[in-house]
């Protein structure tokens, strides 16, 4: 049977497939970029996915320089809101690497 081999490419093209192939952060991504600034609880209800599901994909995303949060998670207290925004530039700069990658010309 043939082995999966994935072929080269580099660290914005991984990048983009770990946030673009998935759903959920796509929908996460949609949802607070069309909502303004959101918490893990708007994401979660909007989205109908459990909250502890929310919170693994905004840190996928914000470890991916995708989204950024107020006050920074690491800084953030116990019971502090913290709200998630996406970073414009670094998704267009993903989708841009991901279609180079897939031989897409640019516009």
């Amino acid at each position: 049977m043939p082995r999966y081999v994935r072929p080269p490419h580099d660290e914005l093209v991984e990048a983009a497939i770990d946030a673009f192939g998935n759903r959920a952060r796509v929908a996460i991504l949609k949802h607070i970029r069309e909502n303004g600034p959101c918490t893990r609880a708007d994401v979660a209800t909007a989205l109908s996915i459990a909250p502890p599901t929310a919170s693994n994909h905004l840190a996928a995303l914000e470890t991916a320089g995708l989204i950024e949060s107020t006050p920074p998670r690491s800084e953030a207290r116990s019971g502090q809101w913290v709200r998630y925004t996406v970073i414009p530039e670094s998704v267009t700069e993903l989708y841009v690497a991901l279609g180079e990658f897939l031989g897409q010309s640019r516009l």
